[in-house]
């Protein structure tokens, strides 16, 4: 038999409930130790949320890489011009149908380019005739140059015709120029015994819409059917000026033409009764600017013509510019009249110009030779020059007259090339607008080499032969123009500046 004892003290068994519930006792420095660790947690936590927020409104490094431009330059492609071909005269050679023009004779073509052939082809007949002369317009192409802008193949080209049928008697002349969306034609007359063409010539692949915008001494022209006229691919479209603004002395023609650009002329012929008073081909004048010039004026049998200027019918033949200024305030203009000569004759004067109207400015008493005219204005404006020729006393007057539009003309840089068609007593007048002589070398295509110094603001006349070519070099800046003078024949154009080369094109993808 077991004894049993009863456990004592420690030894007493105790139970596990019992025993978690026994707990120490919190004294007051447990409850300061335990304070000071929770404030530390709330503490840290704080600044840790705070670090985060503080991450977040700060911005973060990047790196960013900017598009790379893509340099790319355009192909060279061929330079085109276009010769208005021959003059017209409303209705056929036994003066039926007055409302459709039909072509008097043929123009004679000249062309040529720095480099390689040119290529010359009708705009509309295949089969018409270039080298021995032309009714079609001409387009002219340029080989292919180089890319660079220094190596680029300039071309040249211009028309002329002698008129010598019934009334039409005159020398006609022009340049051959590219096709533009706006041009500006100085020139013409619809009064009595005066007839003014337009020719409009498309020589792209795409159909052309052209408005015209008619201004006359009266201010604008509301002219029907003036907008809107649609000229078909590779084709030309002759217009009566008249049929737009009748009874017009002095108009300024705006040709604006979207889709096709258009090559755009003026015709102009005279009658004064039963004496023929000349023909002319018109070509865009420099656009709107505060100064235009245009050199080679060229004065002939003077006293002779200004005999006649008392007639009926004559008054015509005075050497009148032709201003316009667009736009709607009034502007100074001063035009100065310089002999071509050194010491020659010179004259100034100034005027102010209304705006809107057409202004021809009368320019008297100049005597035989040639000038440049210089105009200067407020605002810009838009110029153009009439001359006339008649017979020399002694000679019948019966055997006609003839006058000649010049154009202002635009300024040349570096170098130029001109094409000097037939006709009498071809000179290239050269106006040197710098404070420097210019030593400038006319290189011939197939010829002699002409070597002529421009006086530092002056001018200079060299004589050239017909039919040729001149690549002109050796200038900072010229102004330029081409004369044909005889007793009863005039005619003139511009130099025209080489095409703006298409320089390299950054293209951002």
């Amino acid at each position: 038999m077991t004894e049993y004892i009863e456990p004592v003290g420690d030894d007493y068994p105790v139970d596990d409930d019992e025993q978690r519930e026994q707990k120490p006792k919190r004294t007051a420095k447990g409850a300061a130790i335990v304070g000071v660790r929770v404030l530390a947690g709330t503490i840290g936590i704080a600044v840790a949320v705070a670090t985060i927020a503080a991450a977040a409104l700060v911005p973060l490094p990047t790196v960013a890489i900017g598009p790379v431009p893509v340099s790319i330059t355009p192909v060279a492609t061929a330079q085109q011009l276009v010769c208005p071909g021959s003059l017209f005269q409303l209705g056929d050679e036994t003066g039926q149908d007055a409302t459709t023009a039909s072509s008097i004779g043929a123009a004679s073509v000249a062309f040529d380019s720095t480099s390689g052939a040119v290529t010359a082809s009708p705009l509309e007949d295949a089969t018409a005739e270039i080298d021995g002369g032309t009714r079609e317009p001409v387009v002219l192409n340029s080989p292919v140059g180089d890319t660079s802008v220094d190596d680029d193949v300039l071309i040249a080209g211009a028309q002329s015709q002698i008129a010598a049928r019934g009334d039409f008697r005159g020398l006609a002349a022009t340049t051959c120029s590219q096709a533009a969306t706006e041009t500006w034609l100085v020139g013409g007359s619809t009064a009595t015994g005066r007839t003014t063409l337009i020719t409009l010539a498309n020589p792209s692949d795409t159909s052309s819409t052209v408005n015209i915008s008619i201004s006359g001494e009266s201010g604008a022209v509301s002219a029907p059917g003036a907008e809107g006229i649609v000229v078909q691919p590779h084709s030309q479209r002759v217009l009566s000026l008249a049929g737009f603004a009748p009874g017009i002395q002095a108009p300024v023609v705006r040709v604006l033409s979207k889709g096709g650009q258009i090559v755009a002329n003026l015709q102009q012929s005279t009658v004064r009764g039963l004496e023929p008073g000349g023909v002319d081909i018109v070509g865009s004048t420099n656009a709107p600017s505060t100064s235009q010039v245009i050199p080679g004026v060229v004065v002939a049998n003077s006293a002779t013509l200004q005999s006649r200027l008392g007639e009926e019918g004559f008054a015509d033949l005075a050497t009148a510019l032709r201003v316009f200024l667009p736009g709607e305030e009034v502007a100074d203009v001063s035009v100065d009249v310089v002999s071509e000569v050194v010491g020659g004759e010179s004259r100034s004067f100034s005027i102010t110009l209304d705006p809107g109207v057409v202004t021809d400015l009368p320019v008297d008493g100049l005597t035989d030779g040639s000038y440049t005219v210089t105009i200067a204005s407020e605002r810009p404006v838009v110029a153009g020059l009439r001359v006339s020729t008649v017979p020399p006393a002694g000679e019948t007057p019966s055997s006609g007259s003839d006058f000649a539009w010049l154009t202002s003309v635009q300024a040349l840089n570096d170098r130029a090339l001109v094409t000097v068609a037939d006709g009498p007593r071809p000179q290239l007048h050269l106006s040197n607008p710098t404070d420097d002589s210019a030593e400038v070398v006319l290189e011939a295509i197939d010829g002699d080499d002409i070597e002529v110094v421009v006086p530092a603001n002056g001018s200079a006349v060299v004589d050239l032969e017909q039919g040729a070519t001149y690549e002109i070099g050796g200038f900072d800046a010229l102004y330029g123009s081409v004369s044909y003078q005889a007793d009863t024949a005039l005619a003139a154009y511009a130099v025209l500046p080489p095409a703006s080369a298409a320089g390299p094109i950054e293209i951002y993808p």
